[in-house]
């Protein structure tokens, strides 16, 4: 389906770099140093999270760029898969779980059609495209085994109201 554009790093047995390098701390501290305000240990850890998700959605799905799902879905279709993308290194970069070959198309695809019903519980409880890919590739108690959405999709009514829950809950 999609090609794999994951980046792939040597890791160790829980799939995190290990890379102490001086080469390695000086890029890290030069992007701190960059912004003016001081930064929480807090906001550098999500950031950090965030971007450890999407290059394991990118290694585990792959990723698919405009003129690919362009060339994919056809231009009548691409407006489908505009809001669910993932930002990484100054791309937009859609996640290739979110297609599925279309029914009676040889070869060609079609967005997954739980995606229109996702994305309306999504603009009702202001969640944007971004957080709603990180929602689907993250583990959660709604499900009995606790997998992911994702691993779901043979459930998509399961997955609307677990979506539905997680959006329009409140702390």
């Amino acid at each position: 389906m999609a090609p794999s554009m994951g980046p792939v790093d040597e890791t160790d047995g829980d799939g995190v770099v290990g890379d102490w390098s001086p080469e390695t701390v000086a890029a890290l501290f030069r992007a701190l140093e960059g912004v003016d305000a001081d930064v929480s240990p807090q906001l550098a850890r999500s950031v950090q999270a965030t971007i450890n998700a999407v290059k394991h959605a990118g290694r585990e799905f792959g990723f698919l760029t405009k003129s690919e799902v362009l060339a994919v879905l056809g231009p009548e279709n691409d407006s489908e898969a505009h809001d669910f993308t993932l930002p990484y290194r100054g791309q937009t970069l859609y996640p290739g779980f979110l297609f599925e070959p279309s029914p009676g198309g040889a070869g060609s695809m079609r967005v997954r059609p739980i995606m229109k019903d996702v994305k309306k519980i999504a603009d009702e409880y202001g969640w944007d495209g971004t957080d709603v890919v990180l929602w689907m590739i993250s583990p959660t108690t709604w499900f009995a085994d606790e997998r992911r959405p994702v691993d779901h999709f043979e459930e998509p009514a399961r997955i609307l109201a677990a979506f539905e829950d997680e959006a329009g809950g409140t702390w």
